[in-house]
């Protein structure tokens, strides 16, 4: 089970999956139902202990499914979820969600997530090993002109936008559409800075009493504290990649072909 935190407007999300592809890893993503209420997409059901993607005939024009589905994705349910560690497949889960997504100018960077301990309980329920993600970056590609509450305050584009926010369905099961307020912060793009996921120590559950509610949270926060530690590192780290910003990046790759170096696994350590 890899756990992640979820970057500005959720763009990294192509990168992450594109590095386990690379790597002949098959990640199914937990997805927001959004993603899955257009016409034209195809659902992904989970039968029985052995998920797939099951091909229907889709009742709007164009292609039968969206990117999301072709690699993968399901929606985050608790139904699917459980699926997906009862059969053992490799999963991606994102605990903070919408809030994390459509964070504001003082949030990049830090975790949004739930009181709730739901994901562990289930994982320690089939002894899934828990690997902590953290992503560094696209918080810095784009500057955000406006904060989600800022946008929610606006005469009439406000409004229209919370009426919007209402009427999408929240992930979460336990929580009403309004709650989650489904509203993106204004932002205007910049300078694509470079993208880290830092792959943090993986965390076995096979000691772990799913019906232990406190040890349930103390995992809870330990993963949490991998994921800190991991931003913090990052952070530090990449100011000796001389590549971090996009121009000389860019100019870099252009002139040699190959992928522009980063900081040395001996920073990461240091930091």
């Amino acid at each position: 089970l890899f756990v992640s935190n979820h970057q500005l407007l959720g763009l990294d999300l192509n990168l992450l999956i594109s590095e386990f592809l690379d790597k002949n890893m098959t990640v199914r993503g937990l997805a927001h139902p959004l993603v899955f209420q257009t016409p034209s997409s195809q659902r992904v059901d989970l039968d029985g202990r052995t998920p797939g993607l099951r091909k229907r005939k889709s009742a709007g024009r164009g292609p039968s499914t969206n990117n999301f589905e072709l690699f993968g994705a399901v929606m985050v349910t608790p139904k699917n979820y459980y699926r997906l560690l009862q059969s053992g497949q490799n999963a991606l889960l994102f605990p903070g969600g919408v809030r994390e997504v459509f964070h504001g100018r003082d949030d990049a960077y830090k975790l949004l997530w739930p009181e709730k301990v739901d994901f562990v309980r289930t994982a320690a329920r089939f002894n899934a090993t828990i690997i902590p993600v953290s992503a560094v970056g696209m918080a810095d590609s784009l500057n955000i002109l406006l904060d989600p509450d800022e946008v929610a305050s606006l005469p009439i584009l406000g409004e229209r936008a919370k009426e919007f926010a209402r009427n999408v369905t929240a992930a979460r099961f336990d929580m009403a559409n309004e709650d989650e307020n489904f509203l993106p912060p204004i932002v205007a793009p910049g300078l694509p800075s470079r993208n880290y996921f830092l792959f943090g120590r993986p965390m076995e559950t096979t000691h772990v009493d799913p019906k232990d509610k406190a040890a349930c949270a103390s995992l809870y926060e330990t993963v949490q504290e991998e994921m800190r530690r991991g931003f913090q590192a990052v952070l530090t780290a990449r100011e000796k990649d001389q590549y971090r910003e996009a121009p000389p990046r860019i100019a870099y790759e252009r002139l040699t072909g190959k992928k522009a170096p980063t900081f040395s696994l001996d920073d990461l350590e240091r930091s």
